[in-house]
């Protein structure tokens, strides 16, 4: 099985199937430069999310086939029901989340508490994957670090 070519159609497939990708189906390779071994590359999936390659890669092209097997595990892993935000998936990992930091019942209620607004993050992507949901808070992650969070924060910017 060519997996660069099993990628490629795997997203091709989704949008078929009506996924809304800002970008199309394009899945993206990028070679760290280097002329000897090993060799690394990255693949970036349309969804923004990105895998690098796993083992040590003797050729360009082994290194590609690395990021592309380790991008569709991930890819087809994600597919599973069992990796869509629901109810009962919001009120597990929120009482997780209580019982690892010992808070109370009233900060998940409450939005501007962290655990608030992790419910609140939550609640927000009902339906969508958990890959999606790891590129959503990953741009919110890149927001904070570059101070943009604080800045919508002193404009009143609503959480929308």
């Amino acid at each position: 099985v060519n997996v660069v070519e099993a990628l490629q159609e795997f997203w091709q497939m989704k949008q078929s199937r009506g996924a809304d990708l800002k970008n199309g189906a394009l899945v993206v390779y990028e070679m760290v430069p280097s002329n000897s071994p090993p060799y690394v590359c990255y693949v970036t999936l349309p969804g923004g999310s990105c895998f690098g390659s796993f083992q040590f890669c003797p050729t360009k092209a082994e290194a590609r086939r690395s990021a592309a097997k380790i991008a569709l595990m991930n890819s087809v892993f994600n597919e599973h029901p069992s990796r869509r935000i629901t109810d009962e998936f919001i009120f597990f990992f929120v009482s997780e989340a209580l019982a690892s930091f010992n808070g109370n019942r009233e900060e998940a209620d409450n939005p501007n508490t962290g655990i608030g607004a992790f419910r609140f993050m939550l609640e927000s992507n009902k339906g969508k994957s958990m890959l999606e949901f790891q590129e959503l808070m990953t741009v919110f992650q890149l927001l904070h670090w570059n101070g943009s969070l604080k800045a919508m924060r002193e404009r009143q910017c609503s959480r929308q």
